[in-house]
């Protein structure tokens, strides 16, 4: 303004427009507020970033100070209840285990109900029971969420007992007890519980028709590495010097006996074992747990005291018959080893068939005693509880009469001991329905006979079922009960009045003397001598007095046996001589020498053989 001024102005005019613009006010910018709001703002978003980045930096987080951020509308859902903290195996459930302290509510799993379709719904049906449906459609109403089903019928939520195998109501999971220890932050499930009614402990853990055992650790082998629920079987190294006092402590009628070893020898200090299954299908209840038990220990400088000694045991769940073989093997030192079953699901494949033209023989796993029923157990090899059986020709197995179904063999007889390993026939069996013991071995119209070994010759060579015809030898004044079994000078009044009559014929050896089924078979002494076994015999009943009258006299009886071979039609004797034994006789000084004896006023006469 000034530059236009003084250009083309006059300088009078010049001072008169200076002095003008003194006095005129001067004019703001149009652009001003604008600039001063675009100031503010700019330093509003660097001091905001400043402190955002300060807020950030220090951990806040940012999504809470967003004034604008509004609340998103939450999907319906339900809610399964589940436990805030951890329920040991085998307690009860309470609601202190279900409520949160921290809270006051009980935590639960939250499903939408977007994700229930298809899923499995259980309902309590008219009658009380339990109705699975999958279904169809979730819906959230004014009233409540209500359910439907794929047959199209309509539930609340308030009839749901389970969804997907997951209970939805805390009614239904207080009071039961739970079968492993229940971890927190999961549903609860139907296979988490022991059923309705069972109560609390290892009383309810224990499956039906079990035992409950607390067993010290240190006593079994390989316990430490297995856990609850695990199915285990026991087998025990038996010493053989031990085996016996085993099988009698178990009840068993094993000839364990027969494998006890002579003391004498340089190996029976417990060297030799036998394995033995003690226990089957046994399930851990508990683990190897340690608790401390307390000891009293005694010294001549600090008086009694008391100890804690750390103490590990292990619960396992026993079959009923097993717990006097556990008992027993653990009584005896016996080595106990854990066989750990497996817990895999059986596979599809079928058991392996027996080859066109075979046919599968059992064979008892241990020695059959004569006269006791056969079990199943019998064809179990007593290590590991299996049946066995061998593969042999169909043609082989026909021809030699040998029982191929167990079935036809269990509840049965033997007449005789048979070996193990050994097919059975038919022939080694006594009559089905024949009662066990030494009645049902008694032929009809016989009793049974006790006889000392000693006073018959060759009584432990007999076999069952032999034949025998007893003959006695004896004078006729014999009172003192001196035996004849042992041969002598005989004088010669003796000799003239010795003779042989028979005793028993037609007698039945029912029970050999070495046989470990026989009743009377006692390993004990009696001072320095054995008592041995007796020989029974059946015999008629008109036989037993003068069997008796033998026995009681002490005469020596003999045995004669009769052939277990029929003879041929030609050579056959006739009836009356076949079923007797003859009364012997002969000339006692036929073929002997006399001599004549003087002593002093005394004289005597003595027989000798004719060749001495």
């Amino acid at each position: 303004m000034q530059f236009f001024a003084g250009k083309f102005l006059h300088p009078a005019h010049r001072k008169l427009c200076n002095a003008a613009l003194i006095i005129m006010p001067k004019q703001k910018s149009p652009f001003a507020f604008l600039k001063i709001l675009l100031t503010l703002m700019a330093s509003a978003i660097v001091i905001g970033s400043g402190i955002a980045a300060s807020m950030w930096a220090a951990g806040v987080p940012i999504e809470k100070l967003a004034f604008w951020n509004t609340k998103a509308e939450q999907p319906a859902v339900i809610e399964l209840p589940m436990n805030w903290q951890l329920i040991p195996a085998y307690s009860k459930v309470t609601r202190n285990d279900l409520i949160d302290p921290r809270t006051g509510k009980i935590p639960s799993i939250k499903i939408p109900l977007s994700g229930l379709s298809g899923m499995t719904a259980t309902i309590s049906g008219p009658a009380g029971d339990l109705i699975k449906q999958p279904i169809q459609k979730a819906e959230d109403t004014k009233s409540g969420i209500i359910f439907q089903l794929k047959d199209g019928t309509v539930i609340t939520q308030q009839q749901l007992v389970k969804v997907g195998g997951a209970f939805t109501q805390a009614t239904d999971i207080i009071g039961r007890v739970v079968k492993s220890d229940k971890s927190s932050g999961f549903a609860f499930a139907e296979n988490n519980f022991f059923e309705e009614g069972t109560p609390a402990g290892l009383a309810g853990a224990t499956p039906p028709g079990m035992r409950a055992m607390t067993l010290q650790a240190d006593q079994l082998a390989g316990v430490h590495r297995i856990s609850m629920g695990e199915q285990i079987d026991l087998v025990a190294n038996i010493p053989l010097q031990k085996l016996n006092r085993f099988e009698r402590s178990t009840g068993s009628r094993l000839p364990g006996a027969e494998l006890v070893m002579d003391p004498t020898s340089a190996r029976s200090e417990n060297k030799e074992t036998t394995a033995r299954l003690v226990a089957r299908q046994a399930v851990v209840l508990t683990p190897v747990l340690q608790r401390v038990s307390t000891e009293t220990s005694a010294s001549l400088s600090q008086g009694k005291k008391l100890l804690s000694v750390p103490v590990e045991e292990v619960v396992l769940a026993v079959a009923a018959e097993d717990v006097a073989a556990v008992t027993a093997a653990l009584e005896l030192g016996a080595t106990v080893n854990v066989l750990v079953r497996s817990g895999r699901l059986t596979s599809d494949e079928t058991a392996p068939t027996v080859p066109d033209g075979m046919a599968a023989v059992p064979i008892p796993g241990q020695t059959l005693l004569a006269y006791q029923t056969i079990r199943t157990v019998s064809f179990e090899d007593p290590a590991t509880a299996y049946v066995r059986t061998i593969n042999v020709p169909a043609k082989t197995a026909e021809t030699s009469n040998w029982i191929t179904d167990l079935s036809q063999l269990v509840g049965r007889i033997p007449r005789h001991d048979l070996p193990a390993t050994v097919p059975i026939r038919e022939e080694d069996l006594m009559p089905s329905g024949t009662a066990p013991g030494l009645s049902g071995a008694t032929p009809p119209g016989r009793v049974l006979f006790f006889l000392d070994p000693e006073g018959l010759i060759g009584a432990h060579a007999f076999e069952f079922g032999q034949h025998l015809d007893l003959v006695a030898s004896r004078t006729t004044s014999q009172a003192s009960g001196r035996s004849r079994s042992e041969f002598s000078n005989v004088t010669l009044s003796e000799a003239q009045r010795t003779r042989v009559e028979s005793i028993a014929e037609d007698v039945i050896v029912v029970m050999p003397v070495h046989s470990p089924a026989n009743p009377t078979l006692n390993k004990t002494k009696v001072g320095n001598k054995s008592v041995s076994a007796k020989l029974i015999v059946a015999v008629r009943p008109d036989q037993v007095a003068q069997l008796e009258y033998a026995v009681a006299i002490g005469s020596g009886l003999r045995a004669t046996v009769r052939s277990g071979t029929a003879a041929e039609p030609e050579k056959e004797i006739s009836a009356t001589q076949k079923d007797r034994v003859k009364m012997m006789k002969f000339d006692p000084l036929s073929e002997t020498r006399r001599t004549d004896i003087f002593i002093g006023g005394s004289h005597e006469s003595q027989l000798f053989g004719a060749n001495r």
